[in-house]
């Protein structure tokens, strides 16, 4: 049971023994870095919780398959998190036949997170085109990279829309086929603006017997606490190097160090950046330069969520010393959280909203 994801082992032991006790919970909370495994997690425990054999990894029963597929009656997701990182290395790595159903997977997944968006209309049906011939894929790896990046390229706000709660709503209260469960997975539910929110709290408030809601978000705190109240929450960590070898010869058929030379979304980078700009608080061309770098590399949010936490931090440092610096914090916070929210959901220019605001309300702090 669980077999896939080897480096999380607390949560997985956690998770096995609720189902064994029969006291798993209907809402759950998966929170940690990308790449720690949150996502693949929710679709094993789907997919246990569906088996009609013994929930073995290597069964391939036709609902294990569906679920594995992303297909399944049984399974309803809506996919918001950031996929660039998957693709790069799909990228590096190519796709070989043994590995198909994991490409599939990650198609798929994209294929979702546009599926209301109706600029990418055509891409969208090209994707689907793909997705239907999925004996095809190796021989069209070139071409469905190309719609692939076409789309992160220009994918900026991933917001949640209400519709999408409201279809959840609906697949809540219809029988689940084969006297199954019903497993939804709001994969980066931090993406919900004020409206969907509060949709989504009144059926975490109700959620059928026969059904299990899982969010997945690499920062919890950006989640209303309303919705995190009602949620058991499961922490998940940054892989090692190990595990990190481990899973990229599993998934993409890799062995090595392939991570190194992808674009990293952690905290490590995000502290490179930040030194970045204090050493840099002087000269403006390379201050506006780390900018533009962070924005090329679709990394304003996660600069964002990061420097959150690190204002959050000084909040505390400063709690007990000078109030007035306490309300400078305070309000940058606020600053933060408004940039942030206006980027995701109002569609603004980016590049010329993160860049003013690094120029004229952040500099201070990094001082």
């Amino acid at each position: 049971m669980f077999e896939l994801i080897k480096s999380q082992q607390i949560v997985v032991r956690m998770l096995g023994n609720e189902i064994q006790n029969n006291h798993l919970p209907a809402s759950l909370l998966f929170h940690g870095p990308d790449g720690c495994g949150k996502f693949l997690t929710a679709i094993e425990l789907a997919r246990i919780l569906n088996c009609h054999f013994s929930g073995s990894s290597a069964c391939t029963c036709t609902s294990c398959m569906g679920i594995s597929k992303l297909i399944s009656r049984n399974i309803f997701l809506i996919s918001k998190s950031n996929l660039r990182n998957t693709f790069d290395l799909w990228q590096m790595a190519g796709v070989a036949p043994a590995y198909l159903s994991w490409f599939y997977r990650d198609l798929q997944r994209l294929s979702l997170s546009i599926y209301e968006e109706e600029r990418y209309k055509k891409d969208l049906v090209l994707l689907e085109d793909f997705l239907r011939s999925p004996h095809e894929l190796v021989e069209n790896f070139k071409c469905i990279m190309k719609c692939v990046y076409g789309i992160l390229d220009t994918l900026k706000g991933r917001i949640i829309s209400i519709n999408k709660i409201r279809e959840l709503k609906r697949y809540l209260w219809v029988k689940a086929s084969d006297a199954g469960f019903k497993v939804a997975i709001i994969d980066g539910a931090e993406n919900m603006n004020e409206e969907s929110s509060n949709s989504f709290l009144k059926i975490s408030e109700d959620t059928p017997p026969d059904s299990i809601i899982i969010l997945t978000t690499v920062n919890k705190e950006l989640i209303k606490e309303t919705i995190q109240s009602r949620f058991r929450s499961y922490r998940f960590i940054r892989l090692s190097k190990e595990d990190k070898k481990e899973i990229f010869k599993e998934h993409f058929g890799v062995a090595g160090d392939l991570d190194l030379d992808i674009k990293t979304y952690d905290i490590d980078t995000m502290n490179d950046y930040t030194q970045r700009f204090r050493e840099s608080q002087h000269h403006l061309n390379t201050y506006v330069e780390i900018v533009k770098e962070i924005i090329a590399k679709d990394l304003v949010i996660t600069f964002l969520d990061h420097a959150m936490n690190m204002v959050k931090e000084r909040i505390t440092e400063e709690r007990y010393s000078d109030i007035n610096k306490l309300y400078e914090v305070e309000a940058l916070l606020k600053g933060i959280d408004f940039l942030r929210k206006a980027i995701l959901y109002n569609n603004v220019n980016q590049e010329l909203a993160f860049t003013n605001f690094m120029l004229n309300n952040f500099g201070g702090f990094l001082q």
